[in-house]
């Protein structure tokens, strides 16, 4: 059987602006795929996404779309849906006409203009705002008219830049759904930049996180909560579940501890490590529970007992912020109440 190619292959990408520069971005996206792109302000993120649109050229490495090398290709002819930050609609022209833009600059009759741009406006539920100008048009009317617009030309990628950063919590969500929806019926490859981990988690089924111009790590959702490559990635995911500790030499190789106890063996060097505890198996007591071959037992002292209706739980002393969901009454897990979680070894990733 042939392999097929990746829709998006970026290899050992090099471009500079100023002081800041891309510095060997590779990155796969599979046929189909929803690819975000995750990072601080200023990581690299829109400007890789230009220089995949093709506005700008860069020093060094390569990009394929479909297999097919378009580094130096006009940005025109490169099959790409961009929707840029602040959604570059033309302002004196309605939402029938941006929509109809792309299609207009490749020379498409005019009844297939009007069937194409009527089909995208139903779709996306904004025929009724065809005759509107982008001025009076909501910050959602509007992302779903750039998002129209792009969707026009039928590419074969679209790429959307922050397309919900400007928006209210509900009309996030809603859009969150429709996009969800646009990709599962058009099957188009996606790739999205946003800064929000409940958008990356909710959109993507491959996420890639930036910074300083490189890429950290990438991988599926799952991958990156339970395994993050470094204490960079586990704070901008805004992870709970990092407990922090010792890399030690022993008689038995390098062991991973936290609080004086041995956990894990690792490969690590020696010296201050995380580790992900899985939620889904760690139990907590006021009480030592009995000792069990194959599960640790790591003691602390209750930081905050948050019981609000924004992350619930227990969070404890370490710097990591450890939390434990869940409602724990005040009475019982007092603030500076020792207390002790209990989890199996083999499920903790040391890092």
């Amino acid at each position: 059987m042939v392999k097929r190619h990746p829709m998006i292959s970026v290899k050992d990408l090099c471009f500079r602006v100023g002081a800041f520069r891309l510095q060997s971005v590779s990155l796969d996206v599979e046929r189909g795929g929803y690819c975000i792109l995750l990072g601080p302000t200023g990581c690299g993120k829109t400007l890789l996404v230009e220089t995949i649109c093709g506005l700008n050229i860069p020093e060094s490495g390569t990009i394929h779309l479909d297999g097919r090398d378009v580094t130096t290709t006009d940005p025109a002819r490169r099959g790409i849906g961009y929707v840029p930050q602040d959604y570059a609609l033309m302002p004196f022209k309605t939402v029938a006409q941006n929509v109809a833009f792309g299609l207009q600059a490749r020379r498409f009759g005019r009844a297939q203009i009007a069937e194409r741009a009527g089909a995208i406006l139903e779709m996306l539920d904004i025929g009724h705002l065809a005759n509107r100008i982008p001025a009076h048009l909501s910050g959602g009317e509007r992302q779903r008219a750039a998002l129209g617009r792009a969707l026009a030309i039928e590419p074969d990628v679209m790429v959307l830049d922050e397309p919900l950063s400007a928006l209210d919590e509900g009309t996030c969500r809603d859009l969150i759904g429709r996009l969800k929806e646009l990709h599962s019926r058009l099957k188009t490859t996606f790739i999205h930049i946003c800064h929000r981990v409940e958008e990356a988690m909710a959109l993507g089924d491959m996420l890639t996180v930036m910074r300083g111009g490189r890429i950290e790590q990438r991988g599926t959702p799952r991958e990156i909560v339970s395994r993050p490559k470094n204490l960079f990635v586990a704070k901008f995911l805004q992870l709970p579940n990092v407990i922090k500790g010792e890399v030690r030499k022993t008689s038995d190789g390098n062991l991973f501890h936290v609080n004086g106890a041995p956990l894990k063996p690792t490969e690590l060097r020696e010296g201050c490590a995380y580790g992900v505890v899985p939620l889904d198996k760690v139990s907590v007591s006021l009480r030592p529970p009995a000792a069990e071959e194959g599960y640790a037992v790591v003691s602390d002292r209750i930081a905050n007992n948050a019981a609000g209706p924004h992350q619930p739980g227990l969070r404890f002393r370490e710097e990591t912020g450890f939390l434990l969901p869940g409602i724990f009454p005040e009475n019982e897990w007092r603030i500076g109440r020792e207390v002790f979680l209990r989890f199996p070894c083999a499920k903790l990733h040391v890092f």
